[in-house]
């Protein structure tokens, strides 16, 4: 058992902040026991050896919504637009994780960054391989943090090591649910890639699969880019927006998470 001492911020069950001033925070094993002021924790845990950072603050983990951790080595490359920096750099690298072993070393260099800077959860997207999901989970789940992931879901308009066998791809994903669903602290999310890389077929299947399992999360993109949004236009000429893309095959639920939303309508607010 442990403590330590510092001002200490959280959040209550109204999700409004308080700051405790030169407190304790009291733990085992891992676990937060009890937080109080300072003479409190001492006199209760007369044994407890305390680490003290003066003029410092002790804050929950920053949760992180949206990051793709195969991207690790091309964040900030430079491109003309969103789809050329996918086609020239980003499903190239990706195509690079179909070997498990650089899918491992590259999950445990990104979840060492998500810790030293003060990530202690994020929704992450893995690559269309199958070993992707497993090299992130694993590494994730031997750290015991609470993490949520998928499978990249993309069955047109990719690579030939991207593209996905349409029925594989979904009997996967069913798999990986499964497999690591509610494993430990781990969660899976359904991961369209977007919606001009996936099949009407793929998508009404994710979308019978976000039925299924309504307590298993699905994130993907949405309105990130103009060139994105009129590719989406002409691929779904039927759907108003967009996003009503999604909602025609049942992707907008409780536990959806969409990334990006920079050019949403009124309507579809």
């Amino acid at each position: 058992m442990k403590g330590y001492r510092a001002d200490l911020l959280r959040f209550n069950d109204q999700g409004a902040a308080e700051l405790l001033t030169d407190s304790v925070m009291v733990v085992d094993q891992g676990l937060i026991v009890e937080v109080g002021d300072v003479a409190a924790m001492l006199a209760r845990y007369p044994q407890l050896l305390v680490q003290h950072f003066p003029g410092k603050i002790i804050a929950p983990g920053f949760v992180d919504l949206h990051v793709h951790y195969p991207q690790l080595d091309v964040i900030g490359s430079p491109a003309s637009g969103l789809l050329p920096w996918l086609e020239d750099y980003t499903f190239p690298q990706e195509s690079r994780f179909g070997d498990p072993e650089h899918a491992a070393e590259v999950a445990e260099a990104f979840i060492d960054q998500l810790l030293l800077n003060g990530v202690t959860t994020a929704s992450v997207y893995c690559t269309a391989h199958e070993g992707s999901v497993h090299a992130f989970m694993g590494e994730a789940s031997k750290r015991g943090l609470r993490m949520i992931a998928g499978k990249s879901m993309q069955d047109r308009h990719s690579p030939p090591a991207l593209t996905d066998d349409t029925a594989a791809s979904l009997a996967i994903c069913e798999a990986l649910i499964k497999r690591w669903h509610g494993h430990g602290r781990l969660g899976y999310a359904i991961t369209p890639r977007f919606a001009p890389s996936c099949t009407d077929e793929q998508m009404r299947g994710m979308g019978a699969l976000a039925a299924k399992y309504p307590d298993v999360w699905l994130q993907t993109h949405v309105a990130e880019n103009l060139d994105e949004i009129a590719w989406a236009k002409q691929l779904y000429p039927q759907a108003r927006s967009y996003l009503d893309v999604y909602e025609s095959f049942g992707m907008l639920r409780p536990r959806s998470i969409y990334a990006h939303c920079i050019w949403l309508d009124d309507t579809d607010r």
